[in-house]
Order: C-alpha cells, then sequence, then structure tokens
C-alpha cells in the first residue's frame, strides 16, 4: 500500500518534471527566436544580396513618363527641359517596379566627360538610376541657379553625391559605386524612349 509520504513525494515529483519542461520550452523558444534574428541580420548583411531585389523590367523603346508631381503619368517632352534640368521618371506603364525609377538629366552635350556612355545620351539627355547605391533611398537633383552645367545628384539620407557629367560618378558620401547609366533619345515627336536596360547594377551595393 502506498503511504501518504510517498503519493506527496510523487506529486512533487511530478510537479517538477512539469516545471523543468516548461523551463526548457521556454528555453528552446527563445534560442529559436534569437536564431531566426541572426539569420535576418545575417541576410541583410550579407555581401551576396547587393542589389537584391532590384530588377529593372525596362525595354528598348519604352516611353518615358513622370513620375512625380502634377503631370505623373504623362510623357516628358525633351523640350520641355532646359539645360540644367532633371525629372524623376519610369518607362510608361511600368510605374509599379520601383527599380525602374530614373532620373533624366539635361546637360549640355560638350559637358559629358568620361566615364559617361556618350553612346547612350542624346541631344543633351542622359538618365541614370534614382536609387542610391549606398541604403537605396531616391536621389535628388541639386541646380546650380547660375552655372547649369555645374548641377548635380544628391543623396539627402546621407549626402552621396553623384556628378552626372562624369558617369555619375561619387563625389562625397557613403554610396559606394556610381549609380547605373541607362540610354535615352529623343523620338520624333518630342517624347524620350528608353534605348536599353541599365549598364551597371542598381540598387544598395554595401
Amino acid at each position: 500500500m502506498v503511504n501518504e509520504t510517498d503519493q506527496k513525494n510523487d506529486t512533487m515529483d511530478k510537479k517538477g518534471i512539469t516545471r523543468r519542461k516548461f523551463i526548457l520550452g521556454t528555453i528552446i523558444v527563445a534560442i529559436l527566436g534569437a536564431f531566426g534574428s541572426l539569420l535576418s541580420l545575417l541576410k541583410v548583411l550579407s555581401p551576396s544580396k547587393k542589389g537584391s531585389g532590384y530588377v529593372s523590367t525596362i525595354d528598348p523603346g519604352d516611353v518615358l513618363v513622370y513620375a512625380t508631381g502634377s503631370k505623373i503619368g504623362m510623357e516628358i517632352k525633351a523640350s520641355s527641359l532646359d539645360t540644367g534640368d532633371a525629372e524623376l521618371v519610369y518607362p510608361k506603364g511600368k510605374s509599379s517596379n520601383p527599380a525602374n525609377l530614373v532620373q533624366l538629366i539635361k546637360l549640355s552635350e560638350s559637358n559629358f566627360k568620361t566615364p559617361t556612355d556618350i553612346k547612350l545620351t542624346d541631344k543633351g539627355f542622359v538618365a541614370y538610376s534614382a536609387i542610391c547605391t549606398h541604403l537605396g533611398c531616391t536621389v535628388s537633383w541639386v541646380k546650380n541657379q547660375s552655372s547649369p552645367d555645374a548641377s548635380y545628384t544628391e543623396c539627402f539620407c546621407h549626402n552621396s553625391i553623384f556628378n552626372p557629367s562624369r558617369g555619375d560618378l561619387v563625389e562625397g558620401g557613403p554610396a559606394p559605386i556610381p549609380l547605373a547609366q541607362i540610354g535615352v533619345k529623343v523620338n520624333n515627336d518630342d517624347t524620350l524612349a528608353f534605348t536599353g536596360n541599365f549598364t551597371g547594377p542598381i540598387g544598395p551595393q554595401v
């Protein structure tokens, strides 16, 4: 016959086992959570993921349209931009893909220097990816009113500066590489069209 003391000991043992299982389960969940967070961090920092997710769908012949402002979605006319002007644009009908965001710039043709690919310019128009190669912010245009050809592109997130007359080379800030150039041409009806896709990687490269 089981006495009272044995029954109490048995009950305590069972409670102890239950408590240990609970504590062990809590520890396992915490470890799995920490491991998942570590994997997420490594995924963000991994060099092999440079530019991951930024895949352009621009095709030759795609017409340029405004990406911002009151004229958003409307075709851009070459005659509407003066030297030193720039606009954020998308290929017509493809604005849902953020990788297609482009900065169209008008400069003096004589102002272009290497490594700008002159064959990808037309009548002073040059275009580059509008996605900063640092952390993926959208770049902005800084116009020099007194000397339009001295205007430049800047990412105000971390102050990376790019020179559009020299292949958008990095002239300041943390961006590791230039913004990729993309070919443009002026059509007979004064609209502009892309002549191909980007010549280099787009999106964050750190």
